[in-house]
């Protein structure tokens, strides 16, 4: 039905209302598909749904399947309970082939800022999934501690939002490769197998750890040897170190993808420490948490942008369970 039919029979007042409604762009029916206007539109629509804690203006379907930090949550609780507004970070991936989209940004709570990672998929008109991952505090003293990332971040990287030329475009299956090659890359210990690109850059819950100095490595050598700091080092480089050796992920999934603008997004379980207590890094020996750390799980989200085939830049947002898990809820 068209807007001047709609205004004609609801009334001048309500068709002012749904003019200024933010709606999804298409998929008002089960047969339209769902454009990147339209992802967005959801997106755009559960967030704020979600700050106003108002889940009846979400657009929800009425079977979905709810998880917050790997936890199955019902819709209006947790982080709907304390959310107060978005930041300015903000990055929407959208996969127009299945109908899902994720977001990663920056989000204040009632209890200070954070980071935030939502990824919905559309069914028939509504979401029918919605998975977020919400950063609590670190494990403990030796990991990284990157609280106060979120709340110094200003406009998200222009990478994450640009269309690739025709000559840099990847298809799906080659996107999802070089998004898994970093983990492989981890679980091996092996920076070579990693298609990174040159200027390569990584940013974890509002913070860059690669190619920044200005960020101490949290790793120390017991035998009080002078470690070099890892986090200044490009991606490539820290990967041959060996530094990731003691991690290992599992439970890796890619259920978004945008070939449009070359960005793979993952979900995966990562392991801290779970192959060991040190790891052995080239030329300097073993290289350790601070004080003694039992391995954990991190349930993570990352957005690989891709250029020709290389990452170029890589978006984690990620929280700490509370117990090992190999598997998550999806």
């Amino acid at each position: 039905m068209s807007w001047k039919k709609a205004a004609g029979s609801l009334g001048a007042a309500t068709a002012l209302w749904l003019a200024c409604t933010p709606a999804p762009a298409k998929a008002d029916t089960p047969d339209e598909p769902c454009d990147r206007a339209c992802l967005e539109g959801f997106a755009k629509a559960y967030l704020q749904a979600m700050i106003d804690n108002k889940p009846d203006q979400a657009r929800l379907a009425g079977t979905v399947k709810y998880t917050e930090n790997q936890e199955l949550t019902e819709i209006g609780k947790g982080l709907w309970l304390h959310a107060e507004r978005l930041g300015d970070y903000q990055i929407y991936v959208a996969d127009t082939r299945r109908e899902q989209v994720a977001y990663l940004g920056n989000i204040r709570t009632d209890k200070g800022w954070s980071m935030l990672a939502v990824r919905l998929r559309i069914q028939d008109g509504a979401i029918s999934e919605v998975e977020t991952i919400v950063p609590g505090p670190a494990a403990g003293e030796g990991t990284f501690d990157l609280g106060a990332g979120a709340a110094a971040l200003g406009k998200a990287r222009p990478a994450f939002s640009t269309a690739l030329r025709p000559e840099e475009k990847r298809d799906r299956s080659q996107l999802i490769q070089a998004a898994d090659l970093h983990y492989e890359g981890i679980d091996r210990g092996n920076g070579d197998i990693v298609p990174f690109g040159e200027n390569c850059i990584k940013v974890e819950n509002g913070v860059q750890l690669i190619k920044n100095p200005d960020f101490p490595s949290p790793v120390r050598s017991p035998t009080g040897a002078k470690l070099p700091n890892y986090q200044a080092m490009g991606c490539q480089d820290q990967f041959n170190t060996h530094v990731w050796d003691t991690d290992q992920v599992t439970d890796r999934r890619y259920p978004v993808v945008d070939e449009e603008r070359g960005i793979a997004v993952a979900f995966v379980m990562y392991h801290q420490y779970i192959k060991g207590p040190c790891a052995y890094v080239v030329d300097h020996g073993p290289a350790c948490p601070g004080q003694a750390v039992e391995p954990y799980t991190l349930a993570a989200a990352e957005a690989f942008k891709v250029r020709a085939g290389f990452i170029e830049e890589v978006e984690a947002i990620f929280t700490v369970l509370p117990e090992l898990r190999l598997r998550g809820l999806w």
